[in-house]
């Protein structure tokens, strides 16, 4: 199934546009930052993978000046009508509620998605800004659960939180 395909059957954009500059977009190969090249390359290949067969759609969050700070996107790995969001940001970018819209935007994109009943967001407990974010949104603790411990500072308690959309 093409990329096309895919997002003509499910319906998720390919860029969507916040205040202030702000782009949430899906990643091109110009997007490639400094690690090897043939990392970003085997990292973008996979990204693309993941919108080709419908699994992972994978966006950049560019500033106003095109620079990358950030990343989320939609994983689809928790049944059926459910969509899990992630997301990343670079430090000098943190504290400025650009995660947060950036969820805000995304779970109401999900909304909008045919056949997408709830959307989750899954972090460890001790991300304290990560958990914060769906709590502002209006998304419910519904579980913890322990998890593999694979970066620094994780607990390996994960919690779940959800929202019906």
């Amino acid at each position: 199934m093409s990329v096309d395909e895919v997002v003509r059957i499910f319906g998720v954009p390919e860029r969507v546009e916040l205040a202030e500059g702000i782009v949430v977009r899906r990643y091109v190969e110009e997007d490639i930052a400094p690690q090897t090249v043939e990392q970003q390359l085997d990292w973008f290949r996979e990204a693309d993978r993941g919108w080709a067969d419908g699994t992972n759609y994978v966006y950049g969050i560019f500033d106003a000046d095109g620079r990358i700070i950030g990343g989320s996107g939609f994983h689809i790995r928790n049944g059926p009508g459910v969509l899990e969001i992630g997301y990343w940001l670079a430090a000098d970018a943190v504290g400025k509620g650009i995660i947060t819209r950036v969820t805000e935007a995304l779970t109401a994109v999900a909304g909008g998605l045919d056949d997408v009943t709830r959307v989750e967001i899954h972090c460890d407990v001790g991300n304290v800004r990560s958990s914060a974010v769906p709590r502002r949104l209006g998304y419910t603790l519904v579980r913890t659960e322990p998890r593999e411990i694979v970066a620094p500072g994780e607990t390996g308690t994960h919690e779940i939180w959800s929202i019906t959309v």
